[in-house]
């Protein structure tokens, strides 16, 4: 499970730019379904076999970013955020994490070029500089150490290139820390589930997918199940986890270690019989499950439900969700893979 979540979470694929992911997972996919393709808007389809009511197991393939609106004459990058802002500049508390001091990567239209996200710092700044305590955008840049405009655009970056911090992916004991946990583990539980899978034994027509843009509005999850006429969804993401301090646990009790975590209500509400069904699988086969109910939050769900599908969100409890150390738990990845493989084979 590590070895395909570490080569993910290390592949830039912020939203609008999830082709290097899709890319690699069609090709791992296709030599283990039915079909594997990519749909015009760049959503990832395969169809996984089995028969019976279609069903559709869906991560996203975006991860947070940002996006380059000017190139300064001595070559520092500015940028906003790759996501909707709603009007906030930059936050260290933010829904997307100001990434001062990380390792940056710029993502051109072939080119890959590495930097440091950078804000004046120390003795260099003034008494009025000091005193600033909120942000805004201009404040902070990408060094990218090319010294001009001209070798930043010799490089290949050009305005509306995205950027994605990049540190590495490393593990810890049982957990797993790095950028793009968000929703990376989604893709390598369908990874790891599809190499697992007895197809004579679904219970459902399967297919899996990764969308483009959840985290901007659950964009392309709003066109994935049009050819699909899928009848099911369970839509896989990082969930919450509040064992870490200052967290009230009547607000959000799902942490790590403790399972898949059942998501009953966010934005949105998911399909209570669906959801039944879940609580019935985990309980016949011993596996422990969480359940939650969330406030500032949303999967992809969301989007299938307005179109008509019955769809459930299942998560993996994330401690620092929307940061560049997103950290999960690696028997929690394991016990949603046999979760979902139980379920699937579980006659109707």
């Amino acid at each position: 499970m590590f070895d395909i979540l570490k080569t993910l979470c290390e592949m830039p694929g912020p939203g609008g730019r999830e082709e290097r992911v899709h890319g690699f997972l069609r090709d791992r996919w296709a030599a283990r379904s039915a079909e594997a393709y990519i749909t015009p808007v760049g959503n990832l389809i395969a169809h996984a076999g089995g028969q019976g009511p279609r069903l559709l197991l869906l991560g996203h393939g975006d991860e947070i970013g940002f996006t380059v609106k000017a190139i300064d004459d001595n070559g520092f990058v500015y940028f906003r955020s790759g996501q909707r802002e709603g009007g906030n500049g930059p936050d260290l508390r933010s829904p997307y994490f100001t990434p001062m001091g990380q390792p940056a990567l710029i993502i051109g239209r072939e080119a890959l070029v590495p930097g440091v996200f950078a804000t004046l710092t120390g003795h260099i700044l003034t008494p009025a500089q000091r005193q600033k305590t909120v942000l805004d955008w201009n404040d902070l840049f990408v060094e990218t150490y090319l010294g001009s405009r001209e070798a930043v655009l010799a490089a290949g970056v050009r305005i509306g290139d995205r950027i994605v911090w990049n540190p590495p992916t490393q593990r810890i004991g049982k957990f797993y820390t790095g950028k793009a946990m968000d929703n990376r583990v989604a893709l390598a539980m369908i990874d790891v589930l599809l190499e697992r899978l007895e197809p004579d034994r679904l219970a459902y027509t399967l297919f899996v997918g990764s969308s483009i843009q959840e985290e901007s509005g659950l964009y392309g999850a709003s066109s994935i199940n049009r050819d699909l006429n899928c009848t099911y969804a369970i839509a896989l993401d990082t969930a919450l986890s509040g064992d870490v301090p200052g967290v009230d646990a009547r607000d959000v009790s799902s942490r790590l270690g403790g399972g898949p975590v059942l998501v009953h209500k966010d934005l949105y509400s998911y399909d209570f019989a669906l959801n039944n069904r879940l609580i019935d699988t985990a309980q016949s086969t011993g596996i422990p499950l969480q359940d939650a109910v969330y406030g500032i939050y949303g999967t992809d769900s969301g989007a299938l439900i307005r179109e008509g599908v019955a769809a459930a969100a299942l998560g993996v409890a994330t401690r620092y969700t929307h940061s560049p150390f997103e950290t999960v738990h690696a028997d929690d990845l394991e016990a949603t893979v046999t979760l979902l493989l139980e379920f699937l084979y579980r006659p109707l």
